[in-house]
C-alpha cells in the first residue's frame, strides 16, 4: 500500500530516479570515492631526473596540475640509489601517510628478489597500474652486427666480448640480458649503471656495444643515426612505420618477451579512503586527451588496473619475475 501510494503521487518519478541512481552506481567505480590527503604531496621515484619514472611521475602531475585534477601541491622527488631501494624504504618508513605515493617501477620488485629481501609488493598499498611499454635491442651505428643473427653468431664466438649497458644490476635491462643469453645460449657482460639516463650515455660514448631502450627512447636514438636496431623484445611487430622493419625476437627463433611497466602505491597502512581518492585521480588522467596523446607518441599501452586490482596485477607480475629471476640464476635465496 505504502509504495503503491509514492508511486502514484510521484507520477513514476520515483522509479526514474532509482533507476537513475543504479545506472550511475555502474557507471562510477567504487573507487570514485574517498578522501583527500590534506597539504602537499610527494611523488618519490627511484630513477634519476630523465629516467622513465621520472617522466611518467612529472607528467601525472603536471596533467593532475593542469587539468585541476589534484589541486594540492605535488613534488616529485628523485630518491635514487640502491637500485630503487632508497626510494621504497622511504615509502616504507612512511606507514600510513597520505601524502607520499610511491612509482612503482620494475626495480621495486626486482632488487627485493636480487637481494632476497622481503618483498617489498607484499607491504605497500596498492593503488594504480597505468602504463606499459615494450623494448628494443639496439647496438651501435657503425657496428659490424647489422642483424641479430650477427649479433647472436659474434656472442657465440666470443663469450662476454659484447658489452650491454643497463640500469641497476638485476634490473630490467639485466633481466632481458639473461633472457636472451638463455634463449640463444650465449654469454654477454652486463654493464649496470643506476639509472637508464647514465647507460644510454655510457652507449652514446661507445663504451659497450649494445643496449636496450623503451620504445619511445629508442626512436630518436635510430633516427638521428646514433644506433641500429637489431629486435623488440615483444609478441609481434610493431604497426607505426618507424618500428614496423624492425622484426621481433620471437619471429626470429628466440622466445623473448619483455617489457616494463609502471604503477603507484602508497605506504603501507594508507588509509584506504585516501587510496580510494588517489585511484580516481590516476584513472581521470589516463583518460585525458594530454595523456593519450602522449601513449601514441611514447609507443606505449594504458592499461589500467586500481586498488585491489592493481594489488592482484602487482603480485602476478611479482611472481613472473621471480621465476624468470630464479630461471635465469639472478634470484638470491632468502
Amino acid at each position: 500500500m505504502k509504495n503503491s501510494h509514492l508511486h502514484s503521487i510521484a507520477g513514476g518519478t520515483v522509479a526514474a530516479v532509482a533507476a537513475a541512481a543504479l545506472a550511475l552506481s555502474i557507471a562510477i567505480p567504487a573507487y570514485a570515492q574517498g578522501k583527500a590527503p590534506s597539504g602537499p604531496v610527494e611523488f618519490t621515484t627511484g630513477s634519476g631526473p630523465g629516467g622513465t619514472p621520472d617522466v611518467i611521475m612529472r607528467n601525472v602531475a603536471k596533467i593532475m596540475a593542469e587539468q585541476k585534477i589534484v589541486t594540492i601541491p605535488i613534488a616529485v622527488q628523485n630518491r635514487t640509489g640502491g637500485s630503487h631501494s632508497n626510494a621504497y624504504n622511504f615509502v616504507l618508513g612512511k606507514k600510513g601517510d597520505g601524502n607520499v605515493i610511491l612509482s612503482v617501477a620494475s626495480p621495486v620488485f626486482l632488487t627485493p628478489i636480487m637481494q632476497g629481501t622481503p618483498s617489498v609488493i607484499d607491504r605497500i598499498t596498492p593503488i594504480a597500474g597505468f602504463i606499459q611499454s615494450e623494448l628494443v635491442l639496439e647496438v651501435q651505428p657503425d657496428s659490424p652486427y647489422k642483424t641479430l643473427k650477427e649479433f647472436i653468431a659474434a656472442a657465440k664466438a666470443n663469450p662476454g666480448k659484447i658489452r650491454i649497458s643497463g640500469g641497476q644490476h638485476a634490473g630490467t635491462d639485466h633481466l632481458a640480458t639473461a633472457l636472451i643469453e638463455k634463449a640463444a645460449g650465449v654469454k654477454f657482460t652486463y654493464v649496470p649503471y643506476e639509472s637508464g639516463s647514465a647507460a644510454l650515455a655510457s652507449f652514446l660514448g661507445k663504451n659497450v656495444e649494445a643496449t636496450f631502450g623503451t620504445l619511445e627512447e629508442g626512436l630518436p636514438m635510430i633516427q638521428s643515426g646514433k644506433a641500429r636496431a637489431l629486435a623488440i623484445l615483444s609478441e609481434k611487430r610493431r604497426p607505426e612505420d618507424s618500428y614496423k622493419n624492425v622484426p621481433t625476437m620471437k619471429e626470429l627463433g628466440y622466445n623473448v618477451v619483455f617489457g616494463q611497466f609502471w604503477g603507484v602505491a602508497g605506504p603501507p597502512g594508507m588509509d584506504p579512503e585516501v587510496a580510494k581518492w588517489w585511484a580516481d585521480k590516476f584513472e581521470k588522467v589516463v583518460k585525458t586527451k594530454a595523456w593519450q596523446d602522449g601513449l601514441r607518441e611514447k609507443f606505449q599501452r594504458s592499461d589500467f588496473y586500481a586498488l585491489d586490482k592493481a594489488g592482484e596485477y602487482f603480485k602476478r607480475e611479482n611472481e613472473k619475475f621471480l621465476g624468470l629471476m630464479q630461471d635465469v640464476g639472478l634470484a638470491k635465496k632468502k
